[in-house]
């Protein structure tokens, strides 16, 4: 979510479009299909199989297009037919996906639908996947989108430079690192910087999910789902198959007799 962008610089927009998604849905509709339990993921730093996970999302992410109506209401955006205005504009949302990527397609047409419900129009712009990034999110040409980050076996730290604030740099440009964001809160930063230095690995953990919650609040982005990881073998092939965050143990791998 561009929390510089337009529209969204106001947090209670943000926070009214995040409880206007039903991220269960999504879950569903993309998981289901697999075989898979579809639950929406709760927390930023942690995936549901890790140490330390709990479900940080709070009232901004549960499901609540009311509530996110009478924030809207409170922002000033007002309804009018079929979509909100506020001083004669309407409250337009610029989603920007990549071309061929048919996941990206089916989140955002959801999410078109739910967002309509409570008067926001979602516009879905299509753009050739080698622009992607470096055209479109990295320069903050957009309003929202949806990619994937792939999780690690060092949560923490390897987060931080996705929700740090972004700084101004010496040539007096912004360096957002990987905050494609762009919005941050001096709470975040200290936690992350306390939480990377602590040796009390259940300490270190209690702050991550600290400031996971102020990520939720601040509407940086939204975790929709877990991301399976799913591998087909011969059904004699023992000890290989999704391993998730362990380690391959080669001499373990062979052909059952």
């Amino acid at each position: 979510v561009n929390g510089t962008s337009g529209n969204l610089r106001d947090g209670r927009v943000r926070q009214a479009m995040a409880m206007a998604i039903s991220r269960q849905a999504i879950a569903r509709a993309l998981l289901a299909p697999l075989g898979i339990k579809a639950e929406p993921l709760g927390n930023h730093i942690f995936m549901s199989n890790q140490e330390g996970y709990l479900d940080n999302s709070g009232s901004v992410g549960a499901y609540n297009p009311e509530g996110a109506k009478q924030l809207l209401d409170a922002a000033g955006w007002k309804m009018e037919g079929d979509v909100r205005r506020k001083d004669g504009k309407p409250l337009e949302i610029v989603a920007i996906i990549p071309s061929a990527v048919n996941t990206s397609k089916q989140e955002t047409e959801l999410m078109q639908n739910m967002l309509a419900q409570v008067g926001i129009r979602l516009l879905i712009n299509t753009v050739p996947s080698p622009d992607f990034f470096e055209k479109y999110i990295r320069p903050g040409q957009f309003d929202i989108t949806v990619f994937s980050w792939i999780g690690t076996s060092y949560p923490i730290s390897s987060a931080r430079s996705i929700y740090a604030t972004p700084t101004k740099g010496a040539d007096g440009q912004m360096d957002i690192q990987q905050n494609y964001s762009r919005v941050g809160d001096p709470e975040i930063d200290r936690l992350f910087d306390e939480a990377n230095a602590e040796l009390d690995r259940t300490k270190a953990v209690e702050m991550a999910n600290r400031l996971d919650a102020k990520i939720w609040e601040i509407v940086h982005s939204l975790t929709l789902y877990q991301r399976p990881e799913i591998v087909v073998t011969r059904s004699n092939l023992v000890n290989f198959g999704a391993f998730g965050f362990a380690d391959w143990v080669y001499e373990d791998i062979g052909w059952a007799k």
